[in-house]
Order: C-alpha cells, then structure tokens, then sequence
C-alpha cells in the first residue's frame, strides 16, 4: 500500500514527534515540582510592617 520510504519517513516523523512531546511533558513536571519545593520554603513574616 505504501512505499517503503513513505513508511520511514513516517517513522522519523513519529519518532521526533515522540521525542518533542516527551520534552515538552518534561518541562512540566519539573516546572510542577520547582512549584512544589518552593511552597514548602516558610514566608519569613516582616517585623517592620506593623
């Protein structure tokens, strides 16, 4: 039905596909856990606003 440098060229194109949204999620969770970790830093309350 299809060639077969059809076929590889959807292959690479899947696979660099893959590897983009792979990156992409990446990101995310390391973003989501930088938020995590800086949730747990305690706000050091200011004496000099009262």
């Amino acid at each position: 039905m299809f060639s077969e440098e059809v076929l590889k060229r959807l292959y690479s194109g899947l696979e660099v596909t893959g590897y983009g949204l792979l990156g992409v999620f990446g990101v995310l969770l390391v973003f989501y856990l930088v938020v995590l970790l800086l949730r747990r830093i305690p706000e050091k309350e200011n004496e000099l606003d009262s």
